[in-house]
């Protein structure tokens, strides 16, 4: 079988596993003056020809050049066969409604968060291009946060986790008669995430393990097995590989968090203006009792923070214009 006739025969799977493509043919604005006719109709549903390059992109991975390439190549008997995969697939859409289908809860809640969310990915795109993300708003917004962006002090660890603490000793053992922590932590963690990567926690920063192992990390020694320590989770033998002190990143090592700091300053902005405009309802009392089960109790609020100490809420972005200098 040649490639483009191989070409031809994956259209079928891909218009049931791609979405329409956004970019390329899709992205010319201009209309006809009369509405489009179609070039395959299977009952009810119909497609034009923008419609068919759409899907053709599509098949492509986005690459408009490998869509040109093959419609140069195919004569009109591989343009009709591929059209009529493509209204195979229409078939089975107009056998799905004829069976109702689409009316069905589960169907009817797919299609339509499917329609909402590309409804946000496409206003998310058409927002986007308006948002000032220049390497000068950029900068200006790192600097006036520049004490935001510091890598805290941490120690590279790996650890084994097991259920008792004679399991602990056994783990222990285990490593000085082997001289091996990772084919032990594969052998005896009950943290199986960790334990594929030889007990590997990564760079652990102060408050992100629980007390006591927090206290025992940040006093070990580099590189010298730790005694069992007990936690809610279990009993932990780790070692501290390497320790790094805190550090002020810079605006290329920060540059990352730097855009979505931005990014997120813009969309909120977006929210709050559609909030104000559309307004938002929620029906409490519904969700009181939803699908039959009650709301959890409320819990007593810790003690907050005086307002000077406080940390900034999360998604609280300051204005990009107002960072210029």
């Amino acid at each position: 079988m040649s490639v483009k006739k191989k070409v031809l025969a994956g259209i079928l799977t891909a218009l049931c596993a791609a979405a329409f493509a956004s970019a390329g043919f899709a992205e010319e604005k201009s209309a006809p003056a009369e509405s489009p006719k179609p070039v395959v109709t299977a009952g009810q549903e119909t497609l034009t020809d923008r419609e068919m390059l759409q899907l053709l992109q599509s098949s492509a991975g986005g690459n408009v050049m490998m869509v040109g390439l093959m419609l140069t190549q195919s004569t009109l008997a591989d343009r009709v066969e591929m059209a009529n995969q493509m209204a195979d697939t229409l078939l089975f859409a107009e056998g799905a409604r004829l069976e109702g289908l689409a009316e069905r809860d589960d169907i009817a809640f797919r299609l339509k968060w499917q329609r909402v969310q590309l409804l946000v990915e496409a206003y998310i795109q058409e927002r986007s291009a308006k948002w000032d993300m220049s390497e000068k708003a950029l900068k200006n917004y790192y600097n006036a946060h520049k004490d935001e962006f510091v890598q805290a002090a941490g120690a590279h660890v790996r650890h084994i986790l097991t259920s008792s603490e004679s399991s602990a000793t056994n783990a222990i053992l285990d490593i000085y008669k082997d001289k091996d922590f990772a084919k032990t932590a594969e052998k005896f963690s009950r943290d199986t995430t960790t334990a594929a990567r030889g007990g590997d926690l990564g760079w652990v920063e102060k408050g992100m393990m629980p007390e006591p192992l927090a206290s025992e990390i940040e006093k070990a020694q580099l590189k010298s097995l730790s005694a069992p320590v007990k936690t809610d989770l279990g009993w932990h033998v780790f070692e501290v590989l390497e320790r790094r002190p805190e550090k002020q990143l810079t605006f290329d090592e920060a540059r990352k968090e730097v855009e979505q700091r931005m990014q997120m300053y813009y969309i909120d902005e977006d929210l709050k203006a559609l909030r104000e405009k559309l307004g938002v309802k929620v029906d409490e009392a519904a969700l009181e009792n939803l699908a039959g089960i009650p709301a959890a109790p409320e819990v007593e609020p810790a003690l907050e923070l005086p307002e000077e100490n406080a940390a900034p809420a999360s998604g609280d972005v300051t204005p990009p214009e107002a960072e210029k200098q």
